[in-house]
């Protein structure tokens, strides 16, 4: 036991030290299988089934009178020579495939091909059959079962039957008349479509701008409050300034001239540190916004303080010994107030009209907000109507096709009835190609290739992997080995290569993982 043990793991070293012969062969399958996998054409199956009614009536009355035909023997020989090459010719011509051909070698070719690819199997009950075509073109391989349907039922009734001509001028005149409806009612609504089409087009961007142009109204309107107190509080400011300068006159010099003297900043300076205490309320004194605002607090006194200098300079330039008189439009302080409460009552005009504005646009938006549901609804009728109008068309024209194919149903004449119990129509699903058990097999043989190839390459070019082995292969005794140290850069080397090993091992297994992602998700 202990000797088999220790042949596997001198094949597993030889495979080993071939490792990287086995990646490259395992890489190269690998990329080459699974490329051509991902280039198979998708195959799409359509599917038709045709039920056969042997028991007429007319067989119990004509017993005895006529000779009888075997029908079950007839429905299976009908069955093996379906695939026939006259018969597949027809299928071609029917499918309108000859387009598709123009040299005698590939109308051979895709005679061949059509025997392959249709299937006739006997399901379930007696005398039904399922008719099965797979290509990689759906409407395709939908054609091939309708057409051979069509043959099927042809080669056992002998010529066919037209249908009556007052079934068939009924269908014509109800499809005629349907797409009639259908050019009015795709008329219709293109035309509401363009009358209401910034409506229909954005109707979720009416909701949304009606509430942007309540907010701006609200915005607009909390700064025309603003604006009034603001002109309401430079208005009582030249007040006070127009009722301290007319008691200039009254005031000696000695005294000092008036405890307090308005300037164009106080309202501002007032303003900054109401902000300073609401900030310091939440933060603390290192907060950027209170830093900043204190910044412009110290710049607006310093301001004010030069303002108030200059003003004193000049009522001290002005005035005589005892007494300090002033003409208030004179008053430098008295203009600038007066400029900014002309300038806050356009400000307060233009807010007003700001408002006036978006109280009419928010009401034109209301109203039109109460003609959406409208709309949708009228939408939503013209699509019913027209979609009723549509289905009906489409089942006028499979019935149409149906009883193209089916014309001898029902017909009591007939010894063998044919009901196509199910039409073959376009499957956008793919059946095939499995590319996911394709992908598996690729790299299960990838591995086992790699893996085969290192051992055969391990035995054509064997290598002595321990003591054990070279006694097994001289049968002469080994006196003693001599082990290799390796140097640190050889050590760093060899744990690189076998990093990089492992790591393109794990590339090829994350690909794998990726493509069975991307196929099971496609």
């Amino acid at each position: 036991m202990q000797e088999i043990i220790e042949q596997l793991l001198g094949y597993l070293k030889g495979i080993w030290n071939k490792r990287w012969y086995a990646m490259a062969i395992v890489w190269i399958i690998c990329l080459a299988g699974w490329g051509y996998i991902y280039k198979m054409p998708d195959q799409f199956q359509s599917t038709g089934k045709l039920y056969i009614d042997t028991q007429s009536l007319l067989r119990p009355l004509l017993r005895g009178l006529a000779i009888e035909t075997n029908v079950e023997q007839q429905i299976r020989l009908m069955v093996k020579t379906l695939l026939t090459r006259p018969n597949v010719i027809k299928i071609i011509n029917i499918a309108d495939m000859d387009h598709y051909v123009e040299t005698d070698k590939e109308m051979e070719d895709l005679i061949k091909s059509l025997q392959k690819k249709i299937k006739i199997a006997k399901t379930g009950r007696e005398n039904l059959y399922s008719i099965s075509v797979n290509d990689p073109n759906p409407e395709i391989a939908q054609r091939i079962v309708q057409a051979t349907l069509t043959v099927f039922v042809e080669n056992t009734l002998g010529e066919g039957r037209e249908e009556s001509d007052s079934a068939r001028k009924f269908i014509d005149k109800q499809i005629k008349e349907y797409e009639k409806r259908l050019v009015q009612g795709e008329q219709r609504l293109k035309d509401f479509k363009q009358q209401n089409y910034e409506m229909l087009s954005s109707g979720k961007g009416y909701y949304e701008k009606m509430k942007a142009d309540m907010e701006q109204l609200k915005q607009t309107e909390l700064e025309l409050k603003e604006a009034v107190e603001q002109k309401t509080s430079l208005e009582e400011e030249i007040e006070d300034l127009e009722d301290d300068m007319d008691s200039y006159d009254l005031i000696p010099k000695s005294a000092g001239g008036p405890s307090a003297i308005s300037s164009s900043y106080d309202a501002r300076i007032e303003k900054l540190k109401a902000d300073i205490d609401n900030y310091l309320i939440n933060y603390t004194e290192k907060h950027p916004d209170v830093i900043s605002t204190r910044r412009v607090l110290k710049d607006l006194q310093a301001k004010r303080a030069r303002e108030i200098a200059q003003y004193k300079a000049q009522l001290k330039k002005a005035g005589k010994e005892g007494v300090v008189s002033e003409d208030v439009s004179n008053n430098p302080v008295y203009q600038q107030l007066k400029i900014s409460l002309g300038q806050a009552n356009a400000q307060v005009k233009t807010l007003e009209i700001r408002v006036d504005e978006y109280k009419k646009r928010y009401k034109e938006m209301k109203k039109l907000v109460n003609t959406i549901p409208e709309i949708d609804a009228k939408l939503v009728a013209l699509n019913r109507d027209y979609n009723v109008t549509k289905e009906q068309y489409n089942k006028l024209l499979q019935r149409r096709e149906s009883a193209r194919i089916s014309r001898s149903v029902d017909q009591t004449t007939d010894s063998v009835q044919f009901r196509v119990i199910e039409q073959p129509r376009v499957i956008e699903e793919p059946v095939g190609p499995n590319r996911i058990l394709f992908s598996s097999i690729v790299l299960v043989i990838a591995l086992g290739a790699g893996i085969g190839f290192a051992f055969v390459l391990s035995q054509v070019k064997p290598v002595f992997n321990s003591v054990n082995s070279i006694t097994s292969v001289t049968a002469y005794p080994v006196l003693g080995s001599v082990s290799a140290i390796s140097s640190p850069a050889q050590r760093h080397r060899r744990l690189m290569m076998v990093l990089s090993f492992f790591a393109l091992l794990l590339a090829l297994l994350a690909i794998y993982s990726a493509l069975m992602v991307w196929y099971y998700i496609k």
